[in-house]
């Protein structure tokens, strides 16, 4: 059994919740995973007080980034998380100690058993723990694009694109669904380098999201898929391993 910890203080006005304030911080039992929203519209001050969370490498990082929207995105991003680690683990959050996979992916040396992931678009920040196996989670908000026919040419299949006939009302946001079952099926397994999302085919029928195939020999079975909205007119997808997983959403 994994101790309760106070709900971290950094975090207040931070994640987006309903229900938790005051509360403890909630445990991570295996068999779930715990969902959490974050804004990434805060203050200069709320920004500074969570870039101080950051490790130095991750502050060397956040000076890379040119545009201040793009800074400001990576502080809280990488800020919250590594502030959910650490109370997930009862830990100070400068004892996470993170590094990345020789494929990209970030892992946590504290704790193998604790898996993560994380995906940002325009003003928030969704999260996915698990203790049981690997996760990909994946946020777009839905938006016009100019090129909306050339992307859904290059990144879908023709088995994929029949979807699109059948809405040709619904282009732009069944689009953004389809995205976001690649993106977080790629971070699930580590290989979006290798993998790009042509190579992939979903189908999704009253609703439901399923992996049809996958080229190059990558593992097509065993995933289960979870579509998600946000206020504001965002849809993302997480994925994840058991089928009987609970899934909490933590607002």
């Amino acid at each position: 059994m994994y101790k309760e910890t106070e709900f971290p203080e950094s975090l207040k006005d931070v994640i987006i919740q309903d229900q938790l304030d005051g509360a403890k911080f909630p445990q991570l039992l295996k068999g779930e995973i715990h969902l959490w929203t974050a804004s990434l519209a805060l203050s200069a001050e709320k920004i500074d007080a969570l870039r101080s969370l950051l490790s130095p490498e991750e502050q060397k990082r956040a000076s890379f980034y040119n545009f201040e929207r793009k800074q400001q995105s990576y502080i809280i991003t990488q800020a919250v998380q590594r502030v959910l680690i650490a109370a997930y683990l009862d830990i100070e959050p400068a004892d996470v100690i993170l590094i990345a996979s020789k494929k990209g992916k970030p892992f946590l040396i504290n704790e193998l058993s604790l898996f993560f992931n994380n995906s940002n678009s325009h003003e928030i920040c969704v999260y996915a723990f698990s203790r049981d196996a690997e996760v990909g989670i994946d946020i777009e908000k839905i938006r016009e694009l100019p090129d909306i026919d050339q992307l859904i040419e290059k990144n879908l299949t023709s088995r994929e694109k029949a979807y699109f006939l059948k809405n040709s009302d619904h282009k732009l946001s069944l689009f953004f669904q389809f995205w976001t079952f690649k993106e977080s099926y790629l971070k699930a397994i580590g290989e979006g380098m290798r993998l790009t999302p042509e190579n992939l085919e979903f189908s999704l029928d009253d609703g439901n999201i399923t992996l049809r195939s996958v080229k190059y020999g990558f593992e097509a079975t065993d995933w289960q898929f979870l579509g998600f909205t946000r206020e504001g007119g965002y849809t993302g997808t997480l994925t994840y391993q058991t089928r009987d997983t609970v899934i909490r959403e933590m607002n």
